[in-house]
């Protein structure tokens, strides 16, 4: 789920508190950038474990109304579609998936009315008590249902968000790559006679990528001084210690990078600091960095500080 783009927002942000701090070891920041980025799982996990909790909200529902002094027919002879949903059973006895939970400790336990409150919000809505009309809803009925779930309730709602953010301050950060992460495997859920899935892995390539973040974390602080210095030597008219922190930190991760990291193209590096740059620094920060940035690869290149190798980075 997580991309290149996403681990250097992290070490962005782990590289900006080390600075921040005076006398930080890097191997507590280092710890503290593994630490975010591990987290962000725990959101995946939550949001697949809360299908299970809107489930057992359901027979709750069912067994309440049944128990009223005057039971409607309804009452009496409830739609179990909801309850019985292929998928929904899929992901409750998802071995993995709940030995997951447990070793992290976390669940819905302990937010019964929050989880009420929304199930009584899908229960009541003209798409769910469609679905709940079903005569036998099959697979593709079943996936849409909590498709529309997810969609429609659960993304949306301000107090999950809510609950998130004051259970890791690391979720929200990538709220929307694990809520498609959600979808894509619901969708995955195969039509099986048991219908089964795989949880997404949080890296595509998880030991290449801790390596990158370990790398960029390390070297960028390591050539910390001599690249001020580089920046520096190409901000005309522009004292060095005007330049916001968060900007300088940009330019030091690109040229780790550029020099560093023989595998990724140049056009690469610039592109996403740029787009970094337009996320968490000012307005202004695009050009100033761009044009930075353009001095120091121009008079690398002609240095023969850059070296790319690989199938097309040959420069």
């Amino acid at each position: 789920m997580l991309n290149r783009r996403h681990i250097r927002e992290k070490v962005l942000k782990t590289l900006y508190a080390f600075f921040q701090a005076d006398h930080q070891e890097i191997r507590i920041g280092e710890n503290e950038l593994f630490h975010s980025i591990d987290k962000v799982y725990d959101m995946y996990l939550m949001y697949l474990s809360l299908i299970g909790a809107f489930q057992r909200s359901a027979e709750n529902l069912i067994q309440e109304r049944k128990q009223k002094h005057l039971p409607t027919a309804e009452d009496l002879n409830p739609s179990l579609n909801f309850v019985n949903n292929a998928l929904v059973k899929a992901i409750e006895n998802h071995s993995e998936l709940q030995k997951r939970l447990e070793k992290s400790k976390i669940g819905w336990a302990d937010q019964g009315d929050l989880v009420k409150k929304h199930f009584m919000q899908i229960r009541n809505h003209p798409s769910f008590l469609e679905y709940l009309a079903i005569e036998e809803p099959d697979l593709k009925q079943d996936r849409d249902i909590l498709v529309w779930i997810f969609e429609e309730v659960v993304f949306p709602s301000e107090s999950i968000e809510q609950l998130f953010e004051e259970r890791s301050i690391y979720w929200l950060d990538e709220i929307g790559v694990i809520q498609a992460g959600v979808l894509k495997t619901i969708r995955s859920i195969k039509p099986d006679a048991e219908p089964s899935f795989e949880l997404l892995p949080l890296h595509k390539e998880a030991e290449a990528d801790r390596v990158f973040a370990t790398d960029l974390f390390r070297k960028t602080i390591a050539h910390s001084e001599a690249f001020e210095k580089e920046i520096a030597a190409r901000t005309q008219n522009w004292e060095i210690e005007r330049v916001a922190k968060m900007d300088m930190i940009l330019m030091k991760m690109a040229i780790t990078e550029l020099t560093a990291f023989p595998s990724i193209p140049v056009k690469v590096t610039l592109d996403e600091y740029i787009e970094l740059s337009k996320d968490y620094s000012s307005p202004q920060s695009k050009n100033f960095i761009n044009g930075i940035l353009d001095k120091i690869v121009a008079d690398y290149r002609r240095e023969e500080k850059i070296v790319k190798t690989g199938r097309g980075l040959v420069e």
